[in-house]
């Protein structure tokens, strides 16, 4: 009887291996896929990010001809060092393309989704729980949109879900676990922009949230260590960089137009409560088409009701540190983008809720696991898995059919208005950076490439014979004879063949 139980709970265990084995397949093949084209084009954001780890690779400087620096001056801003130097390696050995620039982020997604997965495991220790976060997880927009931008914010995200894996499970979790957490919080200082704020609320909720239990959770402080390096590293180069971390942050603030105090308070509150609303969460999720498809909420909806029930297992679950730290990073998540004036809710700067958002439905189901069994359990288990692939998978087939044309112009898709469209020039062309420091690096290098950015509307009427005109859809072609090189649309919907495809750029040659 004994080999028979043994025999049978083998083909179980290896029954489960499979199916994860199989799901896993399913989300990195998912996340690799198209890379290039969905989301289409590049964004100005994504070049810098790209190019300068080229540089970094091929030269050891950045754009500037500064030798490895820890942030990255960016047409008026600083570029956070994680994604980038994570970059670097490949292109010793790749092309820099836009699916390489973008592929730290669909690792970074994955990371994500494994240490999440895992995370839910140690919380539950339930396979079937471990399996529907781990769909959860590859289908959620929120994360799915951060995998495919070459944008610095999802390293933040990794980086905080393997934090959570760390202290999840704590009857167990020792001092160098403790460390290694810290260690990630720490780095997440350096993801992404929002996160100089959001690790310092965050190691301020750990401690109210460990500190309390310190005769069962010795070792605790240990998390608070590396955090401390990491403000101490950034203080320094804050105070030999004056203004350099802030300047952006001082054209965004709430407080830019020197409003009076009510007035600050009021704008704030609006746009922490956004960040909460159905509408944001559920149903259109943010407003920009490059953080979003817009085909739905940044989170599923199934996730709603496996969150309220969360909530209900951490209040079960008080007596222990981690559920109240997830609630609390939660409520402190919105914090740092409830300080802008740009449109809110913004799901970069807040994106440090993901993880916890996840956690919770985690709680969730494992809550639901506690309360239901046999019959009820694989019910209420089955639903849960149709809902989860019935609006996962309509989500994923418009982000490969109609999301790549609707959202064209929102990414530099041929000659856009960008912020800086130097950047995607030397994306493409990759001019050599300075030998050492300047003050200009964009006209020195578009001079040695011929290049000049000029306003279409007078390009035509400065041009001469032989010049290359790249211009926008929208722009005339300009007076007199020119040849046509190539003219680009933009992407086609598989689903509907005979939409028209708009013009996005062209290019010709004065004669």
């Amino acid at each position: 009887m004994n080999d028979v139980a043994a025999s049978h709970a083998a083909r179980v265990r290896a029954l489960w291996i499979a199916v994860f084995a199989a799901a896993g397949a399913l989300v990195v093949a998912r996340n690799l896929a198209a890379l290039s084209w969905v989301p289409p084009g590049l964004y100005a954001d994504e070049a810098s990010v790209g190019y300068n780890a080229w540089t970094i690779a091929q030269f050891g400087v950045d754009e500037h001809g500064i030798r490895f620096p820890l942030f990255f001056e960016a047409f008026g801003e600083y570029k956070n060092p994680i994604y980038i130097y994570a970059l670097a390696p490949l292109l010793l050995f790749l092309p820099l393309t836009s699916a390489v620039a973008r592929f730290p982020a669909a690792l970074f997604g994955l990371i994500t989704v494994l240490f999440v997965t895992m995370a839910a495991w140690r919380l539950s220790h339930s396979r079937l729980v471990a399996l529907l976060v781990l769909a959860l997880a590859a289908l959620t927009p929120w994360l799915t949109q951060e995998s495919r931008l070459g944008f610095e914010v999802s390293a933040v995200v990794a980086l905080l879900a393997v934090g959570f894996w760390c202290l999840a499970d704590e009857q167990h979790v020792s001092p160098a676990r403790f460390a290694i957490a810290g260690t990630c919080f720490g780095l997440a200082v350096y993801g992404y922009t929002s996160g100089r704020l959001e690790v310092l609320l965050f190691a301020g909720a750990f401690v109210v949230a460990y500190a309390a239990r310190r005769s069962r959770r010795r070792g605790w402080p240990w998390f608070l260590a590396p955090i401390g390096v990491a403000y101490v590293l950034l203080g320094i180069w804050g105070w030999r960089n004056p203004g350099a971390l802030t300047a952006r942050f001082d054209l965004l603030s709430i407080a830019s137009d020197g409003a009076p105090l009510p007035t600050l308070i009021a704008r704030f509150l609006h746009n922490y409560v956004g960040h909460f609303s159905p509408g944001f969460l559920f149903i259109n999720g943010d407003d920009n088409l490059r953080h979003n498809t817009g085909f739905t909420g940044m989170l599923l909806a199934v996730t709603l009701p496996l969150m309220l029930v969360g909530i209900w297992a951490c209040w079960r679950r008080r007596a222990e540190s981690l559920p109240r730290f997830v609630l609390l990073t939660l409520l402190l998540g919105p914090a740092a983008a409830a300080l802008t004036v740009e449109p809110v809710p913004h799901s970069l700067r807040s994106a440090v809720m993901l993880p916890g958002f996840l956690l919770l439905a985690a709680f969730g189901l494992a809550g639901i696991r506690s309360m239901l069994a046999g019959r009820a359990l694989r019910a209420a288990a089955a639903a849960i898995a149709v809902a989860l692939l019935a609006q996962g998978g309509l989500y994923t087939i418009d982000m490969y059919t109609a999301y790549p044309m609707r959202s064209a112009i929102w990414f530099d898709t041929g000659v856009e208005p960008a912020i800086a469209p130097y950047i995607q020039v030397f994306f493409a062309l990759r001019p050599p950076p300075p030998a050492s420091r300047v003050s200009d690096a964009v006209s020195a290098g578009l001079s040695r490439l011929g290049v000049r950015i000029v306003d279409p509307r007078v390009a035509g009427a400065t041009a001469r014979a032989g010049d290359v005109l790249v211009l926008g859809g929208g722009d005339m072609p300009p007076a007199g004879s020119f040849e046509w090189l190539d003219i680009e649309y933009a992407p086609r919907n598989p689903l509907q063949t005979n939409a028209p495809r708009p013009v996005l750029a062209y290019a010709v040659k004065l004669l």
